[in-house]
């Protein structure tokens, strides 16, 4: 009886001693596993505080937003890119994931007045739904919008109206806000090129850029600076007098360099000829920007994988541009000056 005791005794301690050595065993690895997650949050977080709503520029800033293109990629959203002058945003393409990134970066949905469309693709206009009602339906709700774009953006905001009608109904009676700034004081203006716009003290220009459909490009000008953004686009020499000695252009990259160890390489030297026909070639972009003379480029509508900026640059640079070549960035922030 007692050599039985005895047994069961030891048998309880060795199982014992076995779970709690598995328990913290697996402790350690979920230690570890942690500790990684919270690793990769933090590298993510490394690119959030790019700007700070209180932080009025001088001149111009740019942050783009998005800096992806059609394909989901956990690191790029798709194209959106914020321009600020002083303290007013302009707001170019909207596509999805803007609204949060917008946050992110340390601006509101609601500091934007200004939302501005290239062309009405998805990937350029997704986001536009949640951005007009996150911009209206806060504390501290904005008291107007302009929205600017090319054919289809009175057609677009109508839409969004006669859909959400009863949504946006229910937060007026409710109390929440008041009609301005989503129904009233909302003015659409659409664009096909060769117009200019005087808001906020900034001159905006457009002209036709050649694309799948309807789209422009916009320049904005205040005292003495001017930024570009390109929209998609195929090369055409309208484009370049356009954008003449511009300090700073954010440029269609969607055919900058994939490095060759990424696993997006493959499809994208797949689709590369297939996607000239919409995007400027890095031939292209470096023959615009040498011909046009501008000081700073940024490329955006970046396809997915790490881009290879080596051998981005030395393409462009081999078409005679001394200026500038930057990457875009997630809620990167790029000064004028």
């Amino acid at each position: 009886m007692k050599k039985s005791l005895v047994y069961v005794f030891l048998l309880i301690t060795i199982t014992w001693l076995l779970l709690g050595c598995n328990q913290e065993i697996a402790g350690e690895e979920t230690e570890e596993v942690v500790e990684e997650e919270h690793t990769v949050e933090t590298e993510d977080d490394a690119l959030v505080d790019v700007v700070n709503v209180e932080d009025i520029s001088e001149g111009f800033r740019v942050i783009t937003i998005g800096a992806g293109s059609p394909s989901t990629h956990s690191k790029k959203t798709w194209p959106a890119t914020l321009v600020q002058y002083q303290d007013n945003y302009f707001l170019v393409d909207c596509g999805h994931g803007c609204t949060h990134g917008i946050a992110k970066a340390g601006v509101q949905p609601y500091d934007i007045e200004n939302i501005l469309f290239t062309h009405h693709h998805a990937d350029h206009n997704t986001d536009f739904l949640s951005i007009l009602i996150a911009g209206w339906a806060s504390h501290d709700p904005r008291s107007e919008l302009n929205l600017i774009g090319t054919e289809g953006t009175q057609k677009f905001y109508d839409f969004a109206l006669d859909f959400y009608e009863e949504d946006i109904q229910y937060r007026i009676d409710a109390g929440f806000t008041g009609p301005e700034g989503i129904i009233e004081n909302v003015e659409v203006t659409e664009v096909e090129g060769e117009e200019e716009i005087e808001l906020h003290d900034v001159k905006i220009s457009t002209i036709h850029v050649p694309h799948s459909i309807k789209t422009v490009a916009y320049k904005f000008e205040a005292d003495g600076e001017s930024v570009v953004i390109t929209g998609d686009m195929t090369f055409n020499e309208e484009f370049i007098e356009f954008s003449k000695d511009a300090d700073l252009v954010v440029m269609d990259g969607m055919l900058a360099e994939v490095q060759e160890d990424d696993p997006n390489y493959d499809m994208f030297q797949k689709l590369k000829s297939n996607l000239q026909q919409g995007h400027l070639t890095l031939e292209e972009v470096g023959k615009t920007a040498a011909e046009a003379n501008y000081k700073k480029m940024i490329l955006t509508h970046l396809f997915n994988g790490k881009i290879d900026k080596e051998l981005t640059t030395e393409i462009i640079r081999e078409q005679g541009f001394e200026g500038e070549v930057m990457i875009a960035e997630q809620l990167g922030q790029y000064e004028v000056k």
